[in-house]
């Protein structure tokens, strides 16, 4: 994918060479130029991506000291130089230099040296173009990367990585957990952590886990999906892990908002009907007591003041009812009906006194307002030793109980 014109500057007499040099085909991706000189030309040093000097005859430190000043930093020097000069090299130092080539070369020698620097140049821009698309591809995901020694120490992170715990890519290579996040280990083991337990995890079955983390970033504890998966080294030794961690935090907080908004109703705050059957599944309690509320008169307060009103009665029968019973289950199942489902065993007393209790309380609470006091409920009550399997047959029951509840009182006006 990538393009690269490579710049060939040959220093030196030997036609045949330069003629190799120029004869020798470009691999896929790259395109020569040449430029030569007899001698080392100041002028032309700079523009060369890579120096072929053959120093045959000249003072190699002299030659050496002026093509390391003028080139470039990318650019590979290789010094062609005999056996006398090749020991003067050597006394210098050659950390700027990509190779040095025995003299004198035979035309053979020569395509078989440019040939194998061709492989080795095209592996070294192969290797920049990984390098590269890896780079581009983890510093543009907007979760943290991260890559880890079997110790536990990061050898290479993301951009979002470093903004997400406030530190440079610099400060973080090398290091482990606790410096990285700023937590201490006895706080660490207090914690609900798991972060260094799960690159274990990963490493020990040797395939990709996903994990539900979290980590203290600032002051604040956010909620991670992790996927983890193991590095394997030359030999197929596990050698590291690999991770990435998509903060969840508000996605979780919306997904418990939307469950709670179908579950919920959004006047009082109660359980809905939904909820309940939801509720009712998941027990293992076969001991169930069903209380059915329905308010007396509601619709005269709605008629005469307002359904702002009416909602006001709602929301206080809601407040009482959770007052009084908050380890019970409390749904408004319609516009002014509510359900109550209790658990555990209870003997036909202990429900009528139940029953009673509930209607005074909540009569009480509408007495004392002005507008409300015309309110009055009518409780119905049923129990099962089989509830869970009978339930919708419960309901109707205590539904049945209140409606007989509510024609009584209409009787006795």
């Amino acid at each position: 994918m990538y393009h690269c014109t490579v710049c060939f500057y040959y220093i030196g007499e030997k036609k045949e060479l330069l003629d190799v040099l120029k004869e020798t085909e470009p691999l896929k991706h790259f395109k020569h130029d040449f430029i030569t000189s007899p001698e080392p030309r100041e002028l032309l040093i700079p523009r060369a991506d890579v120096i072929l000097a053959d120093i045959q005859g000249r003072k190699a430190d002299v030659v050496l000291r002026s093509l390391l000043y003028h080139k470039k930093e990318t650019a590979q020097l290789i010094m062609i130089a005999d056996k006398e000069q090749t020991a003067e090299l050597l006394k210098n130092d050659l950390s700027g230099v990509a190779d040095i080539w025995p003299a004198p070369l035979s035309v053979e020698e020569m395509r078989f040296r440019i040939a194998k620097w061709q492989q080795t140049y095209k592996m070294s821009k192969d290797y920049w173009q990984t390098q590269n698309y890896l780079d581009t591809m983890i510093n543009s995901v907007p979760h943290m990367i991260w890559y880890k020694d079997k110790t536990g120490a990061h050898m290479k992170v993301n951009d979002f990585f470093c903004k997400t715990v406030g530190k440079t890519m610099e400060q973080i290579e090398g290091r482990g957990h606790y410096y990285i996040w700023n937590i201490q280990p006895d706080e660490y083991a207090k914690g609900e952590y798991i972060c260094m337990e799960s690159e274990f995890e990963v490493m020990d079955k040797r395939e990709t886990c996903v994990f539900d983390e979290q980590v203290k970033i600032g002051s604040e504890m956010r909620q991670l999906k992790t996927y983890k998966s193991p590095l394997f080294d030359l030999d197929g030794s596990v050698m590291g892990t690999v991770g990435v961690a998509i903060d969840v935090t508000e996605l979780k907080m919306y997904e418990e908002m939307l469950l709670k908004n179908a579950n919920t109703d959004a006047l009082t705050g109660l359980a809905n009907r939904r909820h309940v059957y939801e509720y009712i599944d998941g027990l293992e309690e076969k001991n169930i007591t069903v209380f059915v509320l329905d308010l007396d008169s509601f619709k005269g307060i709605n008629d005469a003041y307002g359904h702002q009103e009416g909602d006001k009665a709602l929301v206080l029968t809601a407040q009482v009812l959770k007052e009084n019973l908050p380890d019970d289950l409390i749904a408004r199942t319609g516009g002014d009906e509510f359900l109550i489902v209790m658990l555990g065993e209870r003997s036909a007393e202990e429900i009528a006194a139940l029953q009673r209790s509930i209607g005074e309380k909540l009569n009480e609470a509408y007495r004392r307002d002005d507008r409300l006091r015309g309110i009055t409920v009518s409780v119905g009550a049923a129990y099962s030793d089989h509830g869970k399997e009978n339930f919708d047959r419960l309901a109707a029951e205590a539904d049945a109980h209140m409606y007989r509840e509510k024609e009584k009182k209409k009787s006795r006006q």
